[in-house]
């Protein structure tokens, strides 16, 4: 079947929402890196629909405003990753940093901007998605217990160990991105940081 009759086959309403849905992602793609790039308070939705190419109806067929992308971008984030950290076994003492470590790999591969963003907004936007946040904070937290009763952890605190895990993880990922190894240097070097010797 030849590339144009496969895409005839496909029903009309399924090739509409397949056109949409893409047209939706590359917004928020485009958006996440020019966010980054710009911080969010510089980028106006002039700029969204000029950096996605589409038309102001476009823009607002799917989102309400700047706002709107924002929470569109960062709550799937803290979704998936808590969605990954219910898969540690909680009860293993030696799974439990490589797992949240592996969350914020995958994580990284799924959308870095995504994640930088998700690292990076706070002020009156952090509201916008405060609640998932904290749930993926505490589900942190609680796994780290474990190795904290366990007398693993360099600082002896779950929570001091959770808070630098939020905050090293995303720039110790940015610096070893574009090496071959970044999943074994970003896991050794973390470890190095975050557990007794």
């Amino acid at each position: 079947m030849s590339e144009n009759n496969r895409i005839l086959a496909i029903p009309a309403r399924e090739r509409i929402r397949q056109r949409q849905d893409e047209t939706r992602a590359r917004i928020l793609r485009d958006a996440a890196r020019l966010f980054v790039v710009k911080g969010f308070a510089n980028v106006s939705v002039e700029d969204l629909i000029s950096a996605s190419e589409i038309a102001r109806s476009s823009f607002y067929r799917f989102f309400a405003n700047r706002e709107d992308v924002l929470t569109s971008i960062i709550r799937p984030v803290f979704q998936s990753g808590i969605d990954k950290l219910g898969t540690i076994d909680e009860t293993d003492p030696d799974a439990i940093l490589p797992g949240i470590l592996n969350t914020y790999l995958d994580l990284w591969q799924e959308g870095p901007d995504a994640v930088r963003l998700s690292t990076r907004t706070g002020g009156v936007h952090f509201e916008l998605f405060k609640d998932i946040h904290m749930t993926f904070a505490r589900r942190i937290t609680a796994l780290l217990e474990t190795l904290a009763a366990a007398g693993r952890l360099r600082n002896q605190s779950a929570d001091y160990t959770a808070r630098l895990i939020a905050r090293t993880a995303v720039p110790v990922l940015e610096v070893y991105s574009a090496d071959p190894r970044c999943d074994v240097l970003f896991q050794e070097s973390m470890r190095g940081f975050l557990l007794r010797g």
